[in-house]
């Protein structure tokens, strides 16, 4: 059996390829982000009983699905219905995004990720979430863990003062932890590359856009309707007790 008290950088999980910690990356504070605090995650309907487990030894104790309905018909939450989890379904949804699947058409991701960015109403729905969740961790998720998730992880670690760098970095990991999705590339040519990759580029778009529109990820929050305290809580839930620093 796995040790579930260990800090893994990627969760052991047989059914999951790219589940990961947010936890181990340095902040401007002087600090690292706290291990076993918030998880990001692709896919979760096919969970084994010995995954679910593990998550359950892990902490987790909330999930927020950022898919739409029609997705999570086809291919539910294995945590949804577990007794030591609370599941919340939050779309990160635009118009863009719903019909992207379906395009053969070359794609601009960093046009994507910006567009997320200005889903108001889920922006704030997702932080209040994670900022009122009870104690334990936090698992995040899209389909593959790359697109939607990679937004949300962006601002949590923007917002715990991980520098660009490590960010960038944490988004690029997706496409080597996505097996299927190489297979996908070799099975379906006409598919855009973009939708496969997960090139620094397309989610540095993101992030420069945000700062140069808002300044700060805390700015850009409360634009979004986020309150003062919920984005603390969501700060400290990262790193803990912290001094008031502009990020």
């Amino acid at each position: 059996m796995k040790n579930a008290k260990l800090n893994w950088v990627r969760l052991p999980l047989e059914s999951v390829e790219n589940c990961r910690e947010l936890g181990g990356y340095n902040t401007q504070y002087g600090q690292q982000t706290k291990w076993h605090a918030l998880l990001r995650s692709s896919d979760m309907s096919k969970l084994t009983e010995e995954d679910i487990i593990f998550l359950k030894e892990y902490g987790v104790h909330t999930v927020i699905d950022l898919r739409g309905a029609d997705e999570i018909e086809i291919k539910p939450n294995g945590l949804a219905n577990t007794a030591f989890c609370q599941y919340h379904n939050i779309p990160l949804i635009t118009e863009l995004v719903s019909n992207i699947a379906f395009t053969t058409e070359k794609q601009n991701m960093g046009d994507l990720y910006v567009e997320l960015l200005e889903n108001n109403q889920a922006i704030k729905q997702i932080f209040d979430c994670i900022a009122h969740a009870e104690e334990g961790s936090i698992i995040f998720h899209c389909a593959a863990g790359k697109d939607r998730t990679g937004i949300l992880a962006m601002l949590l670690l923007s917002l715990a003062g991980v520098e660009k760098k490590d960010i960038l970095s944490n988004y690029e990991v997706s496409y080597t932890n996505l097996e299927s999705m190489h297979n996908l590339e070799k099975l379906h040519e006409k598919i855009p590359v973009e939708l496969i990759y997960s090139k620094s580029e397309y989610i540095a778009k993101a992030y420069d856009y945000l700062r140069s529109n808002y300044g700060t990820v805390e700015q850009y929050l409360l634009a979004k309707g986020v309150e003062q305290d919920a984005v603390m809580g969501v700060r400290t839930r990262l790193v803990g007790k912290d001094p008031v620093v502009a990020v």
